[in-house]
């Protein structure tokens, strides 16, 4: 782990300091720039800066989003301001922005101060400003945005929130049927995920309980998206706890577990005292037509359900992270 967490601030260094020449040449040039662009500049290059992947996707971009996110949490302990340039963005989803900010919040919440930089990209940007990103990032920006966006990354914290689900329920159905109503099975699913994070993603951390939820509606399609994180230890490393470490022998391995687990079988293939009824809830929700495409990615597995395939990636992840879609034909479905 240090030799790694080294190579990161080697390279961290190699960055800033062609970043620095790149500036220098600009100030010889005669070019001058905003006040606050300047005054900006000097916290960058006294910062450690991490560079955002063109594409910033769980779903795309899978193996570099995540390294990126865990060479980011080995930085926790320096005690520099880290600069986090999104300037060469192109493509960034709400699920990796909420996974990025959750990463943000622990960060700051231990007093560590993080600044960034908005994307060139202008679909990029308007990504990152609808989704209310810099209101909850709390730290310095190169630029801060004159309009006053629409924050869908909602946060919660220990605690199961039947108001606010139902409040973002509501929203998707208005986007997809043009009228805001109820959807019972779509809130109990919320339900379901918000309480398997805060009973089961920190068994040994209740101060850190946290859930994220980012959303994205799609009007002209009529269907929203939703991505559900939460930076516990994620759902194999629960079943370790709970069912020991040679639980994994029952099985092929992480996939044929978490599989298992979706399935509700894993009592009855190990005859071990095993009773989890919410991931099965979870996937049921999926089978009976109420969302669709659903994705889920925990301690470093993937299960993809539109594509019926499951697989290991080639990077750890320690959490837990569901992306589905609520459409027309899920909610007519739901009707019948």
């Amino acid at each position: 782990m240090k030799k790694k967490k080294r190579k990161i601030l080697q390279e961290i260094q190699i960055k800033r300091g062609v970043y620095t020449k790149k500036r220098e040449k600009q100030y010889r040039k005669g070019k001058r720039r905003p006040l606050q662009q300047r005054l900006f500049e000097k916290l960058v290059k006294n910062s450690l800066s991490m560079k955002l992947p063109k594409v910033f996707s769980l779903k795309r971009n899978t193996n570099e989003t995540i390294k990126f996110v865990n060479d980011l949490k080995l930085l926790k302990d320096e005690k520099k301001r880290i600069y986090i340039n999104m300037k060469y963005v192109e493509d960034i989803t709400n699920g990796a922005i909420a996974l990025l900010l959750s990463v943000i919040n622990d960060f700051t919440s231990r007093g560590k101060r993080i600044i960034g930089s908005k994307p060139k990209n202008k679909i990029a940007r308007k990504t990152l400003e609808l989704s209310g990103f810099f209101d909850y990032m709390n730290s310095e920006l190169e630029y801060y945005s004159e309009n006053n966006p629409n924050t869908i990354v909602e946060q919660g914290m220990k605690v199961v929130e039947p108001k606010r689900s139902s409040e973002i329920v509501r929203d998707a159905m208005k986007t997809i049927t043009g009228k805001e109503q109820r959807n019972t099975r779509i809130q109990r699913l919320f339900i379901e995920l918000m309480s398997n994070s805060v009973n089961h993603g920190f068994p040994n951390n209740g101060s850190k309980k946290k859930w994220m939820i980012a959303t994205s509606h799609f009007k002209a399609e009529k269907k929203v998206s939703f991505s559900f994180i939460d930076n516990g230890v994620g759902i194999i490393n629960t079943l370790n706890q709970k069912l020991g470490r040679q639980i994994l022998t029952f099985f092929k391995g992480k996939e044929d577990l978490l599989e298992s687990a979706f399935n509700g079988d894993i009592g009855s293939r190990t005859k071990l005292e095993y009773r989890g009824k919410g991931l099965p809830t979870i996937k049921n929700t999926f089978t009976n037509n109420h969302i669709s495409n659903l994705f889920v990615l925990t301690n470093g597995v993937i299960i993809d359900y539109s594509k019926s395939k499951s697989y290991e990636l080639e990077v750890p992840y320690s959490g837990t992270f569901y992306h589905f879609e609520l459409n027309n034909e899920n909610i007519t479905n739901n009707e019948n």
